[in-house]
């Protein structure tokens, strides 16, 4: 049964003491054949809803072997991505900054040099690092490439295995290694004017989950699906949709398992730290007239599975139920390997504990969303301090009736001035790079943008 632990409580059953003892030994310098830092694995499943996994109490058997792999792993509960939107996501991810410090939110975004990535990071630390994604949002021209020694890009599942088969072969057998995958099967993957499904895997997994689901949804049109209305679809056209998607995690768990199965095999798994987690989630038209949109600022796009698995099965088993984020990944990381803090990220080393306060869980040039559990503040930064939506996620988890400055003007005000004061005093330490670093050029041709719009992706997205 699995083990509900704080993180206190955590790091009060020995977490500290294994990163204090890393730590030491950095300081006096260990021999490679000595060395305590561990392989890093880190898998980002792009697109992949929480609520859809089977380890958060999904019915469907979708993800059985990343559910075997809780009993090795720490389980957040309530974890969050820092945008709906995959290139915003992956830098907070690979930065540890929420997108406010990073500034990479739109196509013309680049990543100021001043902001190291756990990639530089960890070559500072004497790491081999491999880096393999889907082309597109983490092209290196954003920074994502920066000190990796090998970054490839990949267009499904199994060209991404044969090319970390051959880094892996190549490797240098002296150095830790850092291995960043990002897959894009689960997502969906328009086709303009001509029928096909929007969400589209290999038999079996295309109707895995729904006998009929390919006839069903023979003559729909993935692109319009995704960028126009919807209402002419049946219920069963729906469930079909849904089913598909499915099918998607499914295949990408398979996989994971025969991926898995070599690297225990080569020795190259057991002593490594693996981090499982998704970028954002998936709006299913659950509450728009198109696929669209990834879930937004409404849960389904914004919690995200994650899962932690230290070496020598340290704390297996745990759930953890306190709110974490994506920006906690780097500084968690660094605590465990015995590195030096950095006052810049902006998240927690979850080895330690978050604090309760206010967490800024998606933020942009536009819009922020603010959480202070149980409540929730969406809101546009270019509107009154009464303007958003506040939720009480305990009361209306599918955030259906929020609280408005209209409709209860000093319940709403009174809670929303906690949440924003809150995270001002947390803000006021934040590393701000120089915006005038960045590039005014955007790495993205007119070519390349249009092939991200048909999968799904705009600005505003």
């Amino acid at each position: 049964m699995s083990t509900a632990l704080s993180l206190s409580e955590r790091a009060a059953f020995g977490l500290l003491a294994v990163t204090a003892a890393l730590a030491a030994c950095f300081v006096v310098g260990c021999k490679s054949e000595e060395d305590p830092r561990p392989p890093v694995i880190l898998i980002s499943l792009d697109t992949l809803r929480a609520d859809h996994v089977g380890f958060m109490g999904y019915p469907r058997e979708t993800t059985p072997f990343l559910d075997e792999l809780t009993a090795e792993s720490v389980v957040f509960d309530q974890a969050y991505t820092t945008m709906s939107w995959t290139l915003i996501a992956h830098m907070s991810l690979l930065t540890g900054l929420y997108p406010e410090q990073h500034k990479v939110w739109t196509p013309e975004s680049v990543l100021p040099e001043s902001v190291e990535t756990l990639a530089q990071r960890l070559k500072k630390l004497g790491y081999h690092n491999m880096g393999f994604h889907f082309p597109g949002w983490l092209d290196p021209d954003y920074g994502f490439g920066r000190d990796f020694d090998v970054y490839l890009s990949h267009d499904n599942l199994k060209q991404a295995g044969a090319n970390i088969r051959a880094a892996m072969a190549k490797r240098p057998k002296d150095k830790p290694y850092f291995l960043f995958i990002h897959l894009f099967d689960i997502h969906n993957k328009p086709v303009l004017r001509k029928p096909s499904p929007l969400y589209r895997s290999p038999a079996p997994y295309d109707e895995m989950f729904m006998e009929g689901a390919n006839e069903l949804l023979k003559d729909t049109v993935s692109y319009e699906l995704w960028h126009m209305a919807t209402q002419g679809l049946s219920p069963d056209q729906r469930d079909a949709v849904v089913a598909q998607y499915d099918g998607g995690i499914r295949y990408i768990d398979d996989e994971l398992r025969a991926w898995t199965r070599e690297w225990r095999a080569a020795g190259t798994f057991d002593d490594a730290v693996v981090i499982i987690t998704s970028d954002h989630g998936e709006g299913l038209a659950q509450r728009r007239k198109k696929y669209a949109g990834h879930g937004d600022t409404f849960e389904e796009g914004l919690r995200v599975p994650l899962m932690i698995r230290f070496p020598d099965g340290l704390h297996a088993n745990t759930r953890v139920k306190e709110m974490v984020s994506h920006v906690d990944i780097v500084p968690t990381l660094l605590d465990y390997l015995g590195a030096p803090s950095d006052d810049r990220c902006a998240g927690y080393s979850l080895l330690e504990g978050r604090p309760a306060d206010s967490m800024l869980v998606a933020g942009g040039d536009k819009m922020e969303v603010i959480y202070q559990w149980p409540y929730k503040l969406v809101r546009k930064r270019d509107l009154g301090p009464d303007s958003g939506l506040l939720t009480n996620l305990l009361e209306d988890p599918m955030e259906a009736d929020p609280y408005t400055a209209a409709r209860d003007p000093n319940f709403f005000m009174d809670r929303a001035d906690s949440l924003r004061t809150s995270l001002k005093e947390r803000g006021e330490g934040w590393f701000w790079p120089d915006a005038g670093e960045a590039p005014p050029e955007g790495p993205l041709d007119e070519e390349q943008l249009r092939a991200l719009e048909a999968l799904g992706y705009t600005g505003d997205e």
